[in-house]
């Protein structure tokens, strides 16, 4: 298989993720009335991996 397919991929499941934990995070503060900052780490965590990997893509090819 081709490795920028695998890298795009990768792409959208980190964005999938990343929507997961922002998700996560509304819940807890809008039912659980706290503010847990892990989700919002984790998923700016995911967000710079795409980044990263956007920006290696045309390296790749």
């Amino acid at each position: 298989m081709n490795i920028i397919l695998i890298a795009y991929l990768i792409i959208f499941a980190l964005f999938g993720t990343a929507a997961g934990y922002f998700v996560r995070f509304i819940y807890a503060y809008w039912v659980l009335k706290t503010m847990p900052m892990k989700y919002i780490v984790k998923a700016g965590i995911c967000v710079v991996l795409v980044v990263v990997i956007s920006a290696l893509i045309p390296y790749l090819g």
